[in-house]
């Protein structure tokens, strides 16, 4: 199957329409047309799928190496060029399955050669991916769901930013930070980070962050592969590891 993928870029949704479901645009913008312009093309490949849903497990679990989009998720459009079993055309992904819709791509941006930050983006209950944002603010605290905060608990320049307030607005636990292991052998739970955060490169010589390099985004990968579940046993914290599977996905 051959595709192209189409994400909502933050800095032109005034509306506030990425991650909505299209049953709900109207609330947001209005009207229940899907704004082309607001969009950018990140991404167009050749690609294994027999379906929507595939596409949908695989560029959230398996994700390409080369590919540098958010996980695919509500409010994203993908484009079937080519394919013997599904029609072309453009789809909107929502809650529940794809809606086929009107999309005009000669109104979108093309970043699919894009060179911006590129970070390790680590959501609850998904494993980690990469993606290349712009250097701004506002792409960041998308990243994040709101004001982002450092936290430096490694040992080389790399930092975590993770949402400011988010155990305070009780955000889901995603990962632990762990400490020196026990006399027991076990990892001691140093930090929990609430809610999405992302990793990148924090050089003290540097006023900016900068884009990890491939060392550091193979040692992070597989540092926070595994998604965590958390639970109390007696006055500690206990950690589940948790394998992902398609069903599980949320969008």
């Amino acid at each position: 199957m051959k595709i192209n993928i189409y994400q909502i870029a933050p800095e032109r949704d005034n509306n506030g329409v990425i991650y909505v479901d299209s049953q709900y645009l109207r609330r947001h913008q209005g009207n229940t047309a899907i704004d082309s312009s607001i969009y950018d093309k990140i991404y167009g490949c050749e690609i294994d799928c027999k379906s929507l849903e595939d596409i949908f497990a695989k560029f959230n679990i398996s994700i390409p190496s080369d590919y540098r989009g958010r996980s695919i998720s509500i409010s994203d459009v993908i484009e079937v060029v080519e394919d013997s079993e599904v029609k072309k055309g453009f789809y909107y992904c929502n809650s529940f399955g794809f809606k086929k819709i009107n999309f005009d791509s000669s109104k979108t941006q093309d970043r699919t050669n894009f060179d911006g930050l590129t970070v390790l983006h680590i959501q609850p209950m998904r494993p980690p991916r990469i993606v290349t944002i712009p250097n701004e603010l506002k792409a960041m605290q998308n990243l994040v769901d709101g004001y982002i905060e450092e936290y430096y608990p490694f040992d080389d320049n790399a930092v975590i930013i993770c949402n400011e307030e988010g155990k305070l607005n009780g955000l889901s636990l995603n990962r632990a930070i762990y400490s020196a292991r026990d006399n027991n052998g076990e990892k001691q739970i140093k930090e929990i980070i609430a809610g999405s955060f992302f990793i990148c490169a924090a050089p003290v010589d540097s006023e900016n962050y900068q884009s990890l390099s491939e060392e550091q985004l193979e040692k992070y990968s597989e540092m926070f592969k595994t998604p965590e579940r958390f639970y109390r046993q007696g006055n500690d914290i206990k950690v589940y590891p948790i394998e992902i599977k398609p069903k599980d996905i949320e969008r």
